[in-house]
């Protein structure tokens, strides 16, 4: 007779053996999950965007709330479309998005291009935030994005020629050649790999321009070659910037130790010409191995120093900072405050005339990505940043202007072609005004505000002053003829008023409208009012 005991209770064991062995490897499996989102939690706050992308890819597959972090790697390497993608898939599961994610899936749609989608999440972050003031802006210049496109027809864009597969950025003149820098693969025995970009790194290399390569179909440039083996370095090295007749430089280099996390920070160095030779003679004394100093730009005497960095005390970001060489020494560094600095990134300043300072930012409101500003240097500060407009700025991530003194010619960055890190060097001619430009005109005054026009009196003989506005100084003085005819010169561009006074003394303002582009320059009439006098 069969025992069923004997059959049932082995069987029973059995069962619960699988059973358990089931659990345990379904745990063994969600442990693994949540390892993976862990170490790629960790990637990600170390800025390390890639490998926490692997590591979120692989765990994607198993939770779709993992597409999120997918998105934010994109959006951080800069792969808008493919943040975008991912964003959107997260839509179609969840149907919302958590709000801490509404104001960057905005800003990889308007990376994108796709301006009414950006501008309905930048207002459903405000719903949220309604103080957000730079939202508000953003939300403004995306609904009235057609003003930056006003000076298209004066500005031509072409990409350089040296451009290769991978990152060409930051250009500079340089006696008859440009510098700039680039992770191009070279044939090395051992090639050093960036694996935070799974790049190599990035070195300074020059070009020489080829004589006769002119404006009209872009200049032509030699085979790049590595601009000084003395200032190679092992890792990152560029951008630069060149003074004192370009027998002097600043540049960027990764740091010589490790900080936080066992990343190197980026650092600035001084070299000067010597004996036909680059010589590094000193680094900035606000160096850090805990946060990066970069894209430096700097007076032709070296007095003045411009530069961005994370460095603590900020306003979020990337920061742009100031700092002047004073007794032999460079001062602490100065903040340029929430004028000029947002919340978000601010890069790649460039001093031009010692007037203006070009810059980079994905903060101001702009088309998308990284824009390109340029803001007066005040008597008090800086003017409110102006968007340099299409075609310079596009969609896509565009940085690293650099103009000549006329204001006709100059050089930005942009990856407009291919997105990522993948950036390209451009040259742009620029129609606008160029300065010192003289303006002819001639003054009249009339009784009332209310008066007929026909009604208008010579004022002959008055001094008149030519001011700049924002700097609060007088650029140029002149007097009226017998006619009322009067000329100025004015040397720069800026905001300027006309200050006219009578030999009574009495005097009056009115603001001077400059021509925005050359061959538009005609004779002004200035009309004063009496009552105002």
């Amino acid at each position: 007779m069969i025992n069923l005991r004997n059959i049932v209770l082995p069987l029973l064991l059995l069962l619960l053996l699988a059973a358990l062995s089931v659990a345990r490897g379904q745990q063994t499996v969600f442990g693994l999950f949540r390892n993976d989102i862990n170490l790629g939690d960790k990637y990600y706050k170390d800025k390390d965007y890639l490998n926490a992308l692997k590591l979120y890819m692989e765990a994607a597959r198993r939770n779709p709330d993992v597409q999120l972090r997918v998105a934010r790697c994109y959006y951080s390497l800069k792969e808008y479309t493919k943040a975008v993608s991912y964003y959107e898939r997260y839509l179609q599961e969840k149907r919302s998005l958590p709000w801490s994610d509404t104001y960057f899936y905005a800003e990889v749609q308007a990376a994108t291009g796709n301006y009414k989608t950006a501008i309905e999440y930048y207002q459903k972050h405000l719903a949220n935030k309604k103080d957000d003031e730079l939202a508000m802006r953003k939300v403004w210049r995306l609904s009235n994005i057609q003003y930056l496109y006003e000076d298209s027809a004066h500005i031509t864009v072409r990409p350089l020629s040296l451009n290769t597969a991978y990152g060409e950025l930051c250009a500079v003149p340089y006696r008859n050649r440009i510098v700039f820098m680039s992770n191009r693969k070279e044939a090395e025995l051992v090639e050093k790999v960036n694996a935070s970009m799974n790049a190599p790194f990035y070195k300074i290399y020059s070009a020489r321009v080829l004589p006769g390569s002119g404006s009209k179909t872009g200049h032509q440039y030699d085979k790049a070659t590595l601009f000084s083996k003395e200032l190679a370095s092992k890792l990152n090295a560029g951008p630069v910037a060149f003074y004192d007749k370009e027998q002097k430089m600043v540049f960027v280099a990764s740091a010589h130790e490790t900080g936080n996390g066992g990343r190197r920070s980026l650092q600035l160095f001084f070299a000067e010409w010597k004996n036909g030779a680059w010589t590094e003679s000193t680094p900035f004394p606000y160096n850090s191995k805990y946060h990066s100093i970069s894209d430096p730009t700097i007076s032709e005497d070296g007095k003045v120093l411009y530069f961005s960095s994370d460095m603590g005390g900020g306003l979020g970001g990337r920061d742009l900072y100031k700092s002047t060489f004073v007794d032999d020494k460079w001062t602490q560094p100065e903040n340029l405050g929430e004028t000029v600095n947002t919340p978000y990134d601010e890069a790649f300043p460039f001093l031009h005339q010692n007037r203006t300072l070009y810059f980079a930012s994905n903060g101001h409101p702009g088309m998308g990505g990284f824009d390109i500003f340029e803001t007066a240097i005040t008597a008090d500060g800086y003017s409110e940043p102006r968007n340099a407009g299409y075609p310079i700025n596009t969609s896509y991530d565009d940085f690293g202007m650099v103009v000549d003194s006329l204001d006709t010619h100059g050089y930005f960055s942009s990856n407009r072609r291919s997105g990522g890190y993948n950036d390209d060097l451009y040259e742009v001619e620029m129609d606008i005004q160029t300065y010192p430009v003289t303006i002819a005109g001639v003054v009249k005054m009339k009784e009332h505000a209310w008066s007929d026009s026909s009604a208008l009196a010579l004022l002959p003989h008055v001094r008149v002053y030519l001011i700049d506005k924002l700097r609060n100084t007088t650029v140029y003085e002149s007097r009226t003829d017998s006619k009322g005819n009067f000329s100025v010169t004015v040397p720069y561009f800026s905001e300027y008023v006309i200050r006219v006074v009578t030999d009574d003394g009495k005097e009056s303002f009115v603001v001077l409208e400059i021509p925005k582009h050359q061959r538009q320059v005609s004779a002004h009439e200035i009309v004063f009012v009496k009552d105002t006098f």
